[in-house]
C-alpha cells in the first residue's frame, strides 16, 4: 500500500536528518570532523536510497501533489547533506550555513505535504 511505503520513507528521511544534526551537535561541542566523517558519508547514502525509492513510487489517485513535495524535500535533504559534504573538500564552514538553510527548505516541504494528507 503506497501511504504505507511512503510513511517508512518519510520516518528514515526523519531518523537520518535526526542522525545529521546530532553529529552536527558533535562537531559543535568540539568532536574531530575527521572522526564523523563515515557517519556523514553513511546519513548520504541512506539519504540517496530513500530518495531512489520515493522516486520510484507511483501515487495512489489524488496523491500526486503531496508525492511530489515529498519527493522534492528528499532531493532537497539530499542535497543538503551533499553540501555538508564539501566542507571535507575545502574545509570551508560555509557549507554548514547553505545545508542548513537547504534541511529548513526540506523541512517546510515536508510539512507542506504533511499538512496536505491531513487536510485543512
Amino acid at each position: 500500500m503506497y501511504s504505507k511505503r511512503m510513511q517508512r520513507h518519510v520516518q528514515r528521511i526523519g531518523y537520518n536528518v535526526n542522525r545529521f544534526q546530532g553529529n552536527l551537535l558533535l562537531l559543535k561541542g568540539g568532536r574531530d570532523p575527521q572522526e564523523l566523517r563515515r557517519e556523514f558519508m553513511d546519513i548520504e547514502r541512506s539519504l540517496n536510497e530513500v530518495f531512489r525509492d520515493i522516486s520510484g513510487e507511483v501515487p495512489d489517485p489524488g496523491l500526486g501533489d503531496i508525492h511530489s513535495l515529498i519527493v522534492k524535500a528528499a532531493g532537497t535533504y539530499l542535497g543538503a547533506i551533499r553540501e555538508f559534504m564539501r566542507f571535507y573538500d575545502d574545509w570551508d564552514d560555509d557549507h554548514f550555513v547553505h545545508s542548513g538553510l537547504m534541511i529548513n527548505e526540506a523541512n517546510e516541504l515536508l510539512n507542506r505535504a504533511a499538512a496536505m494528507f491531513n487536510g485543512p
